[in-house]
């Protein structure tokens, strides 16, 4: 991505005033200079920081605003594509010190939670956030609550799911474009049904074991019994240790290559007992399963039930079915670029306010980095087009490694992980060190720029 299309990731945000807006635009640019530093590293002047904090702090500022000219650009990316899929899951922030405004995440920890949804190409490629929004738990779930009430309850935590499809499907403008993609956690019948009711696309693997219309024995099992279709080789990455209370979901594993069997049945469900009110009796839907044969001993079988109703007549419709899925991890691999790349949970900032405008700010700036990862990765032959002319000319001048004329992307992110200290016998370049790598190439573009002059206040100014 050129400089001047990433300045367009922040133009045009409806903040109360054009000033203010176009001092957004200068803050993206000032923060993508150097994603990992601190606001007081990252700012060149004491009046820059002090702006920064007034900017992020005013009540006309809002994370919905800030994300929108993003938002509006990954729709643009997107129409140049006949289909996408726009992947959707939540990940916890955690801070720590004290702050204001923080809900509960786990036994003591203070945070919130971001729950976007990221739009990319059926080849996987990063295309943006097409929308987002941050969810507070401030009160303890209240006991002796009937499933029923907490169904008809309009401010539950289920209904981002469809909230996030919701936006996703308006922004884009064009009915069918887009496949709804989620893991487990969007498992919920009353889901499902709008997903239906509204002719939304979808592939959802499940968490739970249904009942099935007309049949005794439940979902997993009649899946599991399906004829396979064909086989497929996949690579599974390793999985670290998680959480205690979520160990049973997500146990530990190492990377392996997988051997999946899989198979597609045409199911009914039947409407659990916990449902909202207007829910149908039953759904007719697809059903996917890809399952590990031989696994290895010592090592849990990996098993996908995927639920859609995408057609399934053929095996290039069952394989599009489970790549559509497997390219889910994409999303967990932006997180990593908040996180790691841009480092946000140790951003120092007093309240839930200043961070989610801050967050806002940061999104951008994190799709930048999963892009100039994923073409390395994706695409390692093709010529870089994620770094400008310039970048690419100072990275010829300051690096040992080869690179062709034009570089491509494998030979552009390797000379650019040299900058962060990387060594190539290490493995691929991880979040941090590309984020630092990133932004030592555009301060030495900056005093390229400067000449030695001094710098201006870019966000005052």
């Amino acid at each position: 991505m050129q400089s001047a299309e990433f300045s367009g990731e922040y133009k045009g945000a409806a903040l109360g005033d054009k000033q203010r807006s176009d001092r957004l635009v200068r803050i993206g640019e000032v923060l993508a200079r150097d994603p990992a530093l601190s606001f007081p590293e990252a700012m060149a002047s004491e009046g820059q920081l002090e702006a920064l904090y007034r900017f992020l702090n005013n009540d006309d500022v809002t994370f919905e605003e800030i994300i929108r000219p993003h938002a509006k650009s990954t729709v643009e990316r997107c129409r140049a594509h006949a289909r996408v899929l726009v992947l959707h899951d939540t990940t916890p922030l955690q801070f720590d010190g004290k702050r204001t405004g923080l809900g509960r995440l786990h036994t003591t920890a203070k945070g919130f939670f971001l729950h976007a949804s990221l739009a990319v190409t059926v080849d996987r490629a990063p295309l943006g956030i097409i929308g987002a929004e941050t969810l507070l738990r401030t009160a303890r779930k209240r006991a002796h609550r009937s499933h029923r009430s907490v169904r008809s309850d309009p401010k539950r935590e289920s209904l981002r799911w469809w909230r996030g499809v919701e936006r996703a499907e308006k922004i884009l403008g064009c009915p069918r474009h887009a496949i709804h993609v989620m893991d487990r956690e969007g498992d919920n019948y009353d889901l499902y049904a709008q997903l239906q009711a509204n002719s939304v696309r979808h592939v959802i693997r499940f968490a739970h074991d249904r009942n099935l219309l007309g049949q005794t024995e439940k979902l997993k099992g009649t899946a599991l019994r399906g004829k396979c279709t064909f086989k497929r080789e996949i690579h599974i990455a390793a999985r670290p240790p998680a959480l205690l209370y979520d160990q049973h979901i997500h146990p530990e594993r190492d990377a392996r290559d997988v051997t999946f069997e899989v198979s597609a049945i045409a199911v009914e469900l039947v409407r659990s007992t916990i449902y909202a009110p207007g829910a149908p009796p039953s759904l007719k839907v697809n059903v996917v399963t890809a399952v590990e044969r031989d696994c290895p001993r010592g090592c849990t079988p990996v098993c996908w039930h995927l639920v859609t109703t995408e057609p399934t007549d053929t095996r290039s419709d069952i394989a599009a079915i489970v790549d559509a899925y497997r390219a889910r991890r994409i999303v967990e691999e932006f997180f990593k670029a908040l996180k790691s790349g841009c480092q946000f949970e140790k951003r120092q900032l007093e309240s839930y306010r200043f961070l989610t405008n801050a967050l806002g700010s940061f999104l951008p700036i994190a799709y930048r980095l999963l892009s100039l990862r994923n073409a390395s990765r994706s695409d390692p032959d093709t010529p870089c087009t994620d770094l400008t002319s310039r970048q690419l000319r100072l990275l010829r001048l300051h690096s040992s490694r080869h690179m062709s004329t034009p570089p491509t992307n494998m030979e552009a992110t390797l000379a650019l992980a040299e900058f962060g200290g990387h060594r190539l016998r290490n493995g691929p370049p991880g979040w941090m060190v590309l984020g630092r790598a990133l932004q030592r190439l555009l301060v030495m573009e900056l005093g390229w720029l400067d000449r030695g002059k001094s710098r201006k206040d870019v966000i005052d100014g």
